[in-house]
């Protein structure tokens, strides 16, 4: 007997199973070991099920990072949304960003860390520059909003803003990396009350205490 259709919310569901089965793969054995073959194996259907979804493991694999960067956008937003004074803002978006890396350390390892994943610039020319274009307009978006605000808020140059927010991203990124690789354990026994402490000293150091920005 065939089996039913799936409907839209399974289908998103299902495509979604496929792609966190496709992450795990990644990190255990790189982006080489990964195959549509071994994602079905996973989750319990045919090979041909999963290229009803995606035509090939390179398409899937920017897919992978569209859905891990619209979760940090989302962070960023309500982060940034449920404060009233800068600095509040901005020490909200610096914790939203370390706890994405904790809540989704498996993409946050694809999206940032692995070196042996496709990237843009790889993609130029090819089958995958549509979908790499796409992956890549979706990654700045986090970015770009960093820069929003704290032009907005600081009352400084786009390139200024620019600079800060890299300046941000490169910190935050060190101390996520230590921490889902399990290396800031290793240094020292009151983990959550470093990052604390460093997060103040991060937003400090762009938002003086005495200053009230609104």
């Amino acid at each position: 007997m065939p089996r039913t259709a799936r409907n839209a919310e399974e289908v998103d569901i299902f495509k979604q199973s496929i792609l966190d089965a496709a992450v795990a793969i990644i990190i255990n054995g790189g982006f080489s070991k990964l195959s549509m073959r071994k994602i079905a194996a996973r989750l319990g259907v045919t090979a041909t099920t999963i290229y009803n979804y995606y035509q090939n493991k390179e398409e899937l694999y920017f897919y992978i990072r569209i859905r891990g960067f619209e979760l940090l956008y989302q962070l960023f937003e309500q982060a940034y949304g449920q404060h009233d004074t800068m600095r509040e803002k901005i020490s909200a978006i610096i914790k939203s960003y370390i706890e994405f890396g904790l809540k989704y350390p498996d993409y946050y390892e694809v999206m940032f860390l692995n070196r042996t994943v496709p990237k843009f610039l790889d993609c130029v020319g090819t089958h995958l520059e549509e979908v790499a274009a796409k992956e890549k307009a979706v990654a700045l978006k986090p970015f770009l909003f960093v820069i929003e605000k704290l032009q907005k808020h600081l009352g400084i140059q786009e390139d200024e803003a620019c600079t800060m927010a890299m300046q941000m991203w490169v910190e935050l990124n060190g101390l996520v990396s230590l921490v889902i690789s399990r290396l800031l354990k290793e240094v020292t026994d009151h983990q959550e009350e470093f990052i604390n402490e460093y997060i103040g000293a991060i937003v400090t150091r762009y938002v003086p205490l005495d200053d009230e920005w609104n």
